[in-house]
């Protein structure tokens, strides 16, 4: 019998690093997503990655049966992808219909608005006593996305550096509307239009 995790446990758990990353796979003409988060290396000769995606997933019968999948890592200001490949899309819905990706080696689709991506072949499914299967793939292919984050920088970084280029001009304070008449007119026409003096009084 397995222990029920604790606040205390789970609290701990919240502390491991984790980030979003996008699941795709494609067999025959389907293809299909899953936004996950426990994906870490598990060897680097060969290079190897873990999946752990829980179970009941329609995506797991497409990886089963095409053994490939895709991981792209995902940018934390790409909103849209929240949207395309979400919880709230209709099942039957192909969401490569709206978002831009291309065609991995090994077949599975990948984004190209990622921070970066890895092409895997599935080399072991782990049915763990859990709500979470396993899956550990080798990456025959990855690569550096266009996240847009990085294109924001990147746009950034190139004005800056043109103005830092550019020659500075030397800033002249704008002239007042009565300095512009001061400056304008000769003594005799400032003394007629000069204000008159108060009375002296007694």
């Amino acid at each position: 019998m397995h222990p029920e995790p604790t606040e205390a446990t789970l609290a701990a758990l919240g502390c491991v690093p984790s980030a979003q990353y996008l699941l795709t796979t494609a067999y025959g003409d389907v293809r299909d997503g899953r936004i996950v988060e426990r994906v870490q290396q598990c060897g680097t000769q060969p290079p190897m990655l873990l999946v752990a995606m829980e179970k009941g997933n329609p995506l797991s019968v497409l990886i089963r049966d095409s053994r490939t999948f895709a991981v792209s890592l995902l940018d934390p200001n790409e909103r849209l992808v929240q949207r395309v490949f979400g919880p709230d899309r209709r099942i039957g819905e192909d969401p490569f219909l709206t978002y831009p990706f291309q065609r991995g080696l090994m077949g599975a689709p990948i984004v190209t608005r990622a921070t970066a991506w890895f092409d895997c072949e599935v080399i072991r499914h782990l049915d763990m006593e859990t709500n979470y299967e396993l899956y550990i793939g080798i990456v025959h292919h990855a690569g550096l996305g266009v996240a847009p984050a990085h294109r924001l920088n990147a746009a950034l970084n190139i004005a800056r550096a043109q103005d830092a280029r550019a020659p500075r001009m030397r800033s002249v304070p704008e002239r007042t509307g009565h300095d512009r008449i001061a400056a304008t007119e000769s003594p005799a026409e400032r003394a007629r239009v000069a204000k008159p003096r108060a009375a002296r009084t007694r």
